[in-house]
């Protein structure tokens, strides 16, 4: 399993240089059910399809795009090498945060400690940070005894048991017209079909006064309970971003959905001093997700109480909120259907994802009586 959240993170990188590569020749045209795709959202599935199955053949992956499509319309190479080394690095990290979590606090002393410096971590000149960003360097045991590599032996499970959802580009619409910052890449690892236990959301042209990886452009948060925290790649924990703010918490909403439903009931909300009366207007599924994990503007609620998202766009968040004490449901406050195939995953009872277990109980108690 830890190998496959390696894998994950490391085709998400990979992934995302295919996305930047081809942003200037999209080819973007229609899919069958009217919505739009690119040359990038192919290439970046079957990159990340790739690096998954070199960890497991027998996984079960479900994409947002055709398979079959995929490899008619992707016949990228050259990025097996990439794909090779970005993997040994992420499962070094990997095993970097799984010893800090999982050390024995009595076999802990001074001397079997040291520090690690985080082999995702931006290796050019350091840049300005902001004042929430953490070292990319933390303490972790020392080992070349074998002890940590036993440890991890728990984490072997049967790989019918698991299944790994991939948006390999979310907001198509917004980068087919040029518009890079709510571009995503969503990957989440699902034990029996009902439990996320890691997920990455992959920001492909950068984030916002967050360094990037390595050399590369893309940006990462991954984890979940598989690791028992939310992580900066290369960076810090997630809880280290998670500033303690006055102000209420805002919502976050797509700039289509400013009024109707939505709308309404984020102003109800308000109404009731649960949430800021401004919500931000924000694109795409990933984007949203990573505004209320890292709280960098006190965003809080993604409220989008019908169909128009898919398992896909929700998995990686619903793994990272687990860590990081928030909540993702349908509107009814039922946890997600994990089981089902690719071309019934539509979200038909919509998401509501909140930063705060207490205040999406309350979000969804209101919503079902003031419906």
């Amino acid at each position: 399993m830890l190998d496959l959240a390696a894998s994950c993170i490391s085709s998400a990188i990979v992934a995302a240089d295919q996305i930047t590569g081809l942003a200037r020749k999209k080819n973007a045209r229609l899919k069958d059910d009217g919505s739009i795709v690119t040359d990038a959202d192919m290439a970046a599935q079957k990159v990340i399809i790739d690096g998954i199955r070199r960890v497991s053949e027998d996984v079960r992956i479900i994409g947002e795009e055709n398979e079959e499509e995929m490899m008619r319309s992707s016949s990228i190479t050259g990025y097996e090498h990439d794909l090779h080394d970005m993997f040994q690095l992420a499962q070094k990290e990997i095993l970097v945060r799984y010893n800090a979590t999982n050390n024995d606090n009595n076999d802990n002393n001074n001397s079997n400690t040291c520090i690690n410096e985080l082999p995702l971590a931006q290796q050019q000149q350091q840049i300005e940070e902001a004042s929430t960003t953490v070292s990319p360097k933390i303490e972790s045991s020392c080992t070349n005894n074998g002890t940590s590599m036993e440890k991890m032996k728990v984490y072997e499970i049967d790989a019918n048991r698991v299944s790994v959802f991939v948006d390999p580009l979310d907001a198509t619409s917004a980068y087919a017209k040029g518009d890079y910052d709510p571009v995503s890449i969503l990957i989440a690892i699902i034990l029996d079909n009902k439990t996320p236990c890691f997920g990455v959301i992959c920001k492909p042209f950068g984030y916002p006064k967050q360094r990037s990886i390595l050399d590369t452009s893309c940006f990462s948060v991954y984890g979940g309970i598989l690791l028992g925290e939310a992580y900066i790649a290369g960076g810090g924990t997630v809880r280290n971003y998670k500033q303690e703010m006055d102000s209420l918490p805002r919502a976050v909403i797509s700039s289509t959905r400013s009024e109707g439903v939505v709308q309404n009931f984020v102003t109800h909300m308000a109404e009731k001093d649960l949430i800021h009366h401004e919500p931000l207007l924000v694109s795409g599924a990933g984007e949203k997700s990573l505004r209320i994990i890292l709280r960098s503007e006190n965003e809080g609620l993604w409220f989008f109480p019908k169909s128009g998202t898919s398992l896909w766009d929700v998995a990686a968040c619903d793994a990272l909120l687990r860590v990081t004490g928030g909540k993702l449901t349908d509107k009814y406050g039922n946890n997600m259907d994990y089981s089902k195939s690719r071309t019934k995953a539509e979200n038909i009872d919509g998401v509501v994802a909140c930063f705060d277990e207490t205040l999406h109980q309350k979000c969804i108690k209101i919503f079902g009586s003031w419906q």
